[in-house]
This record gives structure tokens, C-alpha cells and sequence, in this order.
């Protein structure tokens, strides 16, 4: 009886001591959670340019900006929902870009943004539309500037065209924001997780960060006005243009940029 109970317990430890390492080496264990947001109208008017101007000469800072969150747009346009910025410029800033401003909580990886497009009486004559990209995420630059002075990255999407003609989506996924890897042993048992970027907690997370992303249009393929200007908008916050993010989501867009990955 005795040898029983002690081969039993032999038996025990050595099914313990088989069990993979990942319950035993510590360190942070970083999951990334799907998060889908839309953009909301914030401001006294309807476009995201004369909201900004009348905050900087009024209170300031980024009240303006338009913002997100998981509800969908419930109004559409014949309700008199919706809202935009216009862009006719070469650069990312105020002045000629939609600028969207808001939280996102826990381990980020990657995150594909969803933005529709309105021509303005342009015709499109090109498959692809050449994007511009900035931003920063707790004021850290997502693209830090270099080789594209006034905007951190470009990015080529294929437009999809809406029923009526008047508007295309536009969808593009910026990677390498965090990582967390698996690092094995010879037998394939997990000994540590390396991660980088914002993976910064264990699990899910529960750490709030603050997002900045800028998104001009170039024109690629527009036509112009008799003034050679290729003016469009960006446009969200209704039921027929529900533009918004996808954080961590499980498969990344077509397009994609990668970001030069924030060190927190």
C-alpha cells in the first residue's frame, strides 16, 4: 500500500513537470480584444474645419475633434445626420484632413480604419486613391516624420463605390502598433512572451490611451474643378456612411501601412 501511494505520487510530479511552462514562467501575457468604434459628430457645425477654427480662437485644444464610440449611427442623411471634413490640400493638419481624437483601452495590435468618401461631382478615373496619415497615440508619433515631410505615411486603397455613385469606401489597416510572441523551448513549451509596443498588459488590459489619426485624400485619379482643385470630403455619423475603427481586428484590410512601432 505504501508503494502504491508513493508511485502515485511519482506519477504526480511527473505529469506536473511535463506540463508546459507558460503556468510557471511569469511575465505578462498580452491578448488583444476586438473593438469596433464609429465616428460621431462633435461641434457646432457640420464641418470638421470651421469646428476646429472656432475652438482655437475660443477654448482651444482638441474639443473639436471629432470622436468615437461602439454605438452605430442611428440617423441618416434624410434625417439630417452626418457630418465631414474637406479636403483639398497636399499635407495632414487641421486645415485640410479629417482629424478623429478617442480612447482605446488595453493591448493594442493593429487597427483598420473604415472612412467614406464623398466625389463632390468629381469622377473617379483610377482603381486605387492614394491616402495621407498621420497621428500620435498618448502623444507618441505613430509615423514619425522623415522621409514625407507633413504627413507620416501614404497608403494606396481601392475605393468601393456606394449604390448611388455619390460616395466610396475607403478601408486600410495600420499594423506593428504592439506585439506579444511566444517565445518555446526545444519541445515546443511556452518559456516566455516578448512583446513590444502598446501589448503592455497581462490579458486583455484594462489601460486607457488617447488616439490621434489624421486621413487626407490626395485625389489620385480625380477630376478636377475648372480651378484644377480635386475637393472632397470625408464624411460619418449616419446610417448610409458609418465610418469608423476596428481595433484588433482578426484579419487586416488589403491596404496596409505599417507604423514605426511606439516604444511606451
Amino acid at each position: 500500500m505504501k508503494l502504491a501511494r508513493l508511485l502515485a505520487g511519482v506519477t504526480v510530479l511527473a505529469v506536473i513537470a511535463a506540463s508546459p511552462a507558460s503556468a510557471t514562467h511569469g511575465g505578462i501575457h498580452p491578448t488583444f480584444r476586438e473593438e469596433s468604434v464609429y465616428f460621431h459628430c462633435n461641434g457646432p457645425t457640420k464641418v470638421h474645419q470651421a469646428n476646429w477654427a472656432l475652438a482655437v480662437a475660443g477654448s482651444g485644444g482638441t474639443s473639436s475633434y471629432p470622436t468615437w464610440d461602439t454605438t452605430p449611427p442611428a440617423q441618416s442623411v434624410e434625417e439630417g445626420a452626418g457630418c465631414g471634413a474637406l479636403d483639398w490640400g497636399g499635407t495632414t493638419n487641421q486645415v485640410y484632413s479629417a482629424v478623429f481624437h478617442g480612447p482605446v483601452t488595453g493591448n493594442l495590435r493593429d487597427l483598420t480604419v473604415r472612412v467614406h468618401n464623398l466625389l463632390l461631382g468629381n469622377a473617379r478615373g483610377s482603381e486605387v486613391e492614394t491616402l495621407r496619415l498621420g497621428g500620435d497615440i498618448d502623444g507618441v508619433p505613430i509615423f514619425p516624420p522623415g522621409a514625407q515631410p507633413n504627413h507620416g505615411r501614404t497608403v494606396e486603397v481601392e475605393p468601393v463605390a456606394s449604390e448611388t455613385g455619390a460616395s466610396e469606401l475607403f478601408e486600410f489597416t495600420i499594423t506593428n502598433l504592439g506585439y506579444a510572441i511566444d517565445v518555446l523551448d526545444e519541445e515546443g513549451n511556452v518559456v516566455d512572451v516578448d512583446t513590444g509596443g502598446l501589448a503592455l498588459e497581462n490579458e486583455d488590459g484594462t489601460q486607457e490611451h488617447w488616439l490621434t489619426l489624421y486621413v487626407g485624400v490626395h485625389g489620385t485619379g480625380l477630376s478636377q474643378d475648372p480651378q484644377g482643385h480635386k475637393v472632397s470630403a470625408i464624411v460619418w455619423d449616419t446610417t448610409e456612411v458609418p465610418s469608423g475603427i476596428t481595433f484588433n481586428p482578426p484579419e487586416p484590410a488589403r491596404a496596409q501601412v505599417a507604423a514605426d512601432l511606439p516604444q511606451f
